[in-house]
């Protein structure tokens, strides 16, 4: 998805008020869908535009995705969910079945993540995991251990769900498709609409003797401890997808991913803008006008000579080259910016205010003698 500044209000794209119901919303994407659509329209951003509208027709007909999208817009979808995640076993087509069904076609080559077609092996869902990082440790990478429980293929029944000695047979309702279809024609339009099998749930198979150890879920849940290399140079917000980590899949099909979250803690005197760090250092107006040298410290407590150079102004910002943080896929390293901040002196002695009297005099003559 592109980023979230350069999004379009959702509920603007379609065309509604954010009161709309649910009809509303699918009827206002049916009618922009079929104007935009690539085949039909000839227009140079006639895809861009379909895929803005289905984006948005994705998250507003979803309960849990438009109640986060009204909470906090795009990036309340977007920091729970990925692109992928927004349209799988999302059937778009199915607001098209009877008279538009070449329609739902383009679906598939845009949205890879769409649901895929009756008969193929569902895929497991995906699970996520914030994993919180202190900046040195962002900074240096490495393995972490992530342990968390998951649900695994049952090791008794193998993921049939069947008790050992039987197997599940098929469901005589939807003669194991695990889908209904119900057909109605009006004004010889004829709608298709496709539902879950009741019987069986969708599975497509019925288990007459459960496994005891599953209950016929063909799943059990299990403790897992997973390793998760983190690149250097990690970012707040980035997301690392560990492949087959996720959720099993029932009917053997794949498993889902692993989406790990990186969560940077605050720290307490550094401040990262990209690959550069900055902090604040304090100086008096004698070191800011007469210059010195000073300690900061840098990444995991390292202590680093900064030259102040005389008549530094306060705001200047001295650059110590390589001292920032590593490049992410790259072996360059920022710099670390050290921001001088001047102090004004106070509670001065007798003896300050009269040495300063006798620099405002010296300074006033300086600037009244002739160049």
């Amino acid at each position: 998805m592109t980023a979230n500044t350069q999004k379009r209000d959702y509920y603007e794209v379609l065309g509604v008020e954010r009161s709309a119901t649910q009809e509303q919303i699918k009827h206002a994407y049916r009618q922009l869908a079929l104007k935009w659509h690539p085949d039909r329209n000839p227009a140079a951003d006639a895809t861009n535009k379909f895929k803005e509208i289905a984006e948005a027709y994705a998250v507003l007909s979803d309960q849990a995705k438009r109640q986060a999208y009204d909470t906090a817009g795009h990036a309340g979808v977007s920091d729970r969910w990925t692109t992928e995640d927004i349209f799988r076993d999302f059937d778009f087509g199915d607001i098209f079945a009877g008279g538009f069904g070449p329609l739902g076609g383009i679906f598939s080559e845009l949205f890879p993540g769409s649901r895929r077609p009756s008969g193929a092996t569902p895929r497991g869902a995906d699970l996520r995991y914030d994993l919180r990082l202190t900046l040195v440790e962002a900074a240096r990478g490495g393995e972490r251990v992530i342990a968390m429980t998951r649900s695994d293929r049952c090791t008794t029944c193998g993921g049939n769900g069947a008790k050992p000695g039987t197997q599940p047979v098929s469901c005589t309702e939807c003669q194991g498709s695990g889908e209904k279809q119900q057909i109605k024609t009006e004004k010889r339009i004829k709608r298709v609409t496709i539902t879950s099998c009741p019987r069986c749930v969708g599975r497509g198979i019925l288990i007459e003797f459960p496994c005891s150890t599953c209950d016929g879920t063909g799943f059990e849940f299990l403790p897992h401890r997973i390793k998760v290399q983190v690149p250097p140079g990690i970012d707040h917000g980035m997301l690392l997808r560990l492949a087959g980590q996720g959720e099993a899949a029932p009917s053997g099909g794949m498993p889902g991913d692993l989406l790990v979250r990186v969560r940077i803690e605050p720290h307490p005197i550094l401040k990262r803008h990209g690959d550069d760090l900055y902090l604040t250092t304090a100086i008096d107006f004698a070191s800011a006008a007469l210059g010195t040298k000073i300690n900061v410290l840098g990444l995991a407590e390292e202590i680093l000579k900064v030259t102040i150079p005389p008549g530094t102004q306060s705001g200047t910002a001295l650059r110590l080259r390589g001292k920032g943080m590593p490049q992410l896929d790259g072996n360059a390293t920022g710099d670390l910016y050290v921001v001088v901040e001047v102090r004004t002196p106070i509670d001065l002695t007798t003896r300050q205010r009269e040495l300063l009297k006798e620099f405002k005099m010296e300074a006033a003559k300086r600037a009244a003698a002739p160049a």
